[in-house]
Formats: C-alpha cells, structure tokens, sequence
C-alpha cells in the first residue's frame, strides 16, 4: 500500500514512531503518592542525556494497573508538560472497561499525547477473535486517536497475525508494539507492515530488525535507561552507525553489550518469564545507578536487601552503579 493511500493516523506513525523509544516507570514518593517532581526530573533526563527519540508513559512499566484514572491522566500530563513537543508520546490507555478506555484516549489526546496505545482486553482471558475484534472497533467507533495495539502477554493470551492483519485495516489502527516471538513478529510485519507500523522491544534483536527487516522503531525498552548513562550511550551509537552506513561498526558496538544483556536477562526477562511483572527489578536498577524511582506499589513486592545486594553487584561489575545524576 502506498504512503499517499494510508490513513492520517496511519501516516502520522510513519512519521514520528522512528527510532529508540523508552518506556517509563511511575515513580512514588515514600508515602505511596506519584511523586511528580521526580517524574519531571526523569523525563528530562531520559531525554537531555539518554537521547531517546520517543516516550511511551503510564503503561506496564508504569504500573498502571495501580493507578487511579485521576493517576493515570495525571501522569499523561506530566510527561506532556516536560516533553513540550521535544519528542513524540505514547500513553497507555488500556483498561478492562470500554468507556475508561475511551476517556483516557481522549484525554491524552486533548492534552497533546500523539498517540494512545491499548493492550489486547485482559479479562476474558482468550477471548475469540470476533470478540476482540468487536472491541477494538468500539474503542476507534468512539475516539479519532491513532490508536496502536499492545499484543503483551500479560493479558494472557495472544493476537494472532492473521487478527492483527485484519486490525490493521482499521483508520486508526497505526501500529503494533509486537513483544512476541520472532516468527510471530516477522510474519505480522509481513501481513501487516505495510499498513501499520510493526514493532517489538527486544534490543538484542533491534539492529537485525532495523537493518534486514525494515523495522523502522525499537519500541519502548527499557533497555536505553538500563545499559547507557549521559557518558556512555552504546544503543544510541550503534542505531546512528546502522543508519549512516557503518555497518561493521554498528554490529561491534552492538556485540559488545553481551555481559549487559546477561544481567538484564538475569534480573528483568527471566522474572517476567516466571509471570512476574518485573517492576521492583527495575526500580532497584535505577536506584543503583543513581536514579531512585521509589517503590512499587500491591500486589508487587520490593527486593529484599540480598537481591538489591546482588544486583548491585552486578552493576557494579558493569560499571553502572551510582553513574547518575540528575
């Protein structure tokens, strides 16, 4: 389909979901409550040092299923007003309650949010298609957002890419955050891509994508706050080095990262493959590196002082420890 056929939404994702995007945690103060100056503070460091290129708020690292809608809008708010228009934003307006979802799409979009992006509904878990399909076309029947999709497995089942194909004819549909297998993943770019823009969150995985398979966006991972500092930007380096040609530079930069790739699996991918949603990990990483972001909040538990002494070892054997300041 040519770019001249596609639909606002659909060109708008063309254009701005480019790039190294992060996904960003919800930080609390030690009373529980979102501890905004932190929030601004974070956001402008991700942006100013880290370079990210897009930020993807409020969604399964921001715990958003602990959070209030006045929470939820909130943090939408925030991020738009320390943003100002520097880079693109996603926010996560999924909910199991078709008007809460619509409310927050709206809202987001009221107050600048580029895109929304709702995961796959979570209860029903498996839901036939027609289910989910009837749902999606609801949520675009009621908001003229750009709406991508979220296939996470932590709503307990999977779009299939033949679904997601015909979620892609859809005017507002633009886009897929697609954290799933790499068959699954290139045969949904191979049905779907030329609609929507497709993409996945494995930074492992991202210059392969980027370089051979036409990915044009590593999708929020957090691993552009976890492996690089303001000094140190390996992710950032490699990505410009792919895109200015250099390719033999950009694979040994990338090759290079294996010892980080091994702790984060260690402390962030293999808890999430155990069904736990790794939040506390994370949290404490970025505590150690310098950039507390307080605790998690039920039914999450916090690390116990031998898992933060570990993991602090970890990055100290890394050279990540205490390299933050803000």
């Amino acid at each position: 389909m040519s770019t001249s056929a596609l639909s606002p939404a659909k060109k708008l994702a063309r254009e701005k979901v480019r790039g190294l995007w992060i996904a960003i945690p919800t930080p609390f103060t030690p009373s529980n409550l979102i501890d905004e100056d932190l929030l601004l503070a974070s956001v402008e460091y991700y942006i100013r040092d880290l370079g990210v290129e897009g930020i993807y708020c409020g969604g399964v690292m921001g715990e958003f299923w602990a959070l209030t809608m006045a929470e939820r809008k909130r943090v939408h708010e925030l991020v738009v007003q320390q943003t100002q228009g520097r880079i693109p934003l996603i926010a996560h307006t999924g909910h199991h309650v078709l008007a809460d979802v619509i409310e927050l799409s709206n809202h987001a979009a009221e107050i600048g949010v580029d895109i929304a992006i709702v995961m796959n509904p979570y209860y029903p878990t498996s839901p036939p298609d027609d289910h989910v399909r009837y749902w999606y076309e609801s949520i675009c029947q009621s908001t003229s957002n750009p709406l991508f999709l979220f296939n996470t497995r932590y709503s307990g089942y999977k779009l299939s890419p033949q679904l997601i194909s015909e979620l892609a004819d859809l005017e507002n549909v633009c886009g897929i955050k697609n954290p799933r297998d790499r068959e699954h993943l290139l045969e949904v770019q191979r049905l779907a891509g030329d609609r929507i823009v497709v993409t996945d969150a494995s930074e492992g995985d991202w210059l392969d994508l980027h370089l051979n398979h036409g990915f044009q966006s590593l999708m929020s991972t957090l691993s552009l706050a976890l492996f690089q500092t303001k000094e140190d930007r390996p992710i950032l380096e490699y990505t410009a080095l792919a895109d200015s040609g250099d390719v033999e530079g950009a694979w040994k930069i990338q090759r290079s990262l294996v010892d980080k790739r091994s702790v984060y699996k260690k402390w962030i991918r293999k808890p999430s493959e155990e069904g736990i949603i790794p939040m506390a990990f994370l949290k404490a990483w970025l505590e150690i590196m310098g950039l507390p972001q307080g605790k998690v909040r039920p039914p999450l538990l916090p690390l116990t002082d031998g898992e933060v002494k570990d993991l602090r070892a970890d990055l100290e054997r890394l050279g990540l420890a205490d390299t933050i300041s803000i």
